[in-house]
């Protein structure tokens, strides 16, 4: 019997870095998510058969794995790339840490992933697989995601959500749970790909080994959180968000996207999550045409509305 699982994608949209340690944060799931089905046949040979198709419905992973050690068979690693299968390895042999009986059953398991979004996008491809692969093993996806990835969590509460989530991490784990979120004029909110995929483990690795405590940026950064989730003018919504790319520069002591590519656009502009790639949000007083024509102009051609992405 087929077994099928779905979590959505994620934006991150206040709390970028500082939510590791302990800021309080906005996150939206997005409309668009990964699909894993899985097909188990008993009288099979004991192999897992991995497959990923992309939002053009293209394979980028075809990849088979000896169910007993979960080692991969050496002529199927022409269809991966080397990082990837680092990363898919250690899931996997997560999972088995965390459940020792995951795929031990005997006969052939075929996993197939169906991702909806560009999987360079940052929209959440590593953290839907982590999440669908923890529902159908049974493992605590926060769990193997901080194991594998070492983020906060957010994504994972993201992919379970039908609603924005207004997340923490304390010393017992992430703290979350959904929210009403409407931004004032969202017709006026488009999120704008960078052109380039941020490594976010990356990221999160470097800014661990910060050892600032930034305890009043943690304040001022959870005092714009809330206020956003509130907030009904427009004006002030833009505000805020300056204020917290203006924060984070101090924090992170990088430039900000604005300034640093465009500094004549006539609105906010937020980096989301990882700074210096995937989508930022861009907010607006001009008309739609003249929003879209600025960055068309500078060669950034994905533009996704506000009421498009988000749930």
């Amino acid at each position: 019997m087929k077994k099928t699982f779905y979590s959505q994608g994620k934006l991150l949209i206040s709390g970028e870095y500082l939510v590791l340690r302990g800021a309080l944060a906005l996150a939206v799931p997005t409309k668009q998510g990964q699909r894993m089905e899985i097909d188990e046949d008993a009288t099979g040979e004991n192999i897992l058969f991995w497959k990923s198709y992309d939002n053009e419905n293209n394979v980028w992973i075809d990849v088979q794995f000896n169910k007993k050690d979960l080692s991969p068979y050496r002529e199927t690693l022409k269809n991966i790339e080397t990082p990837v299968l680092e990363t898919l390895q250690n899931i996997l042999n997560t999972v088995r840490k965390l459940n020792p009986e995951f795929l031990k059953n005997n006969g052939s398991t075929h996993i197939t992933n169906y991702l909806e979004f560009d999987r360079h996008s940052g929209l959440g491809s590593s953290a839907t697989v982590i999440n669908n692969i923890s529902l159908f093993a049974g493992v605590d996806a926060f769990a193997l995601n901080k194991i594998v990835f070492g983020g906060s969590g957010y994504d994972i509460a993201c992919a379970n959500a039908k609603k924005p989530v207004l997340f923490k991490m304390d010393e017992e784990g992430p703290v979350y749970d959904t929210v009403h979120f409407m931004p004032p004029n969202p017709e006026k909110i488009f999120f704008v790909h960078l052109n380039k995929k941020q490594d976010s483990k990356s990221a999160v690795h470097q800014f661990n080994n910060n050892s600032s405590k930034f305890t009043e940026e943690i304040e001022v950064i959870s005092e714009i959180t809330e206020a956003l989730l509130f907030c009904d003018d427009f004006h002030d919504f833009k505000q805020l968000l300056d204020e917290h790319e203006e924060m984070m520069q101090f924090v992170l002591q990088e430039e900000m996207v604005k300034t640093k590519l465009f500094p004549d656009f006539t609105g906010s502009v937020k980096s989301l999550g990882a700074w210096g790639g995937d989508f930022v949000m861009v907010a607006s007083s001009m008309e739609e045409a003249d929003i879209l024509n600025y960055f068309f102009k500078k060669q950034y051609n994905t533009i996704i509305p506000y009421l498009d992405m988000v749930i």
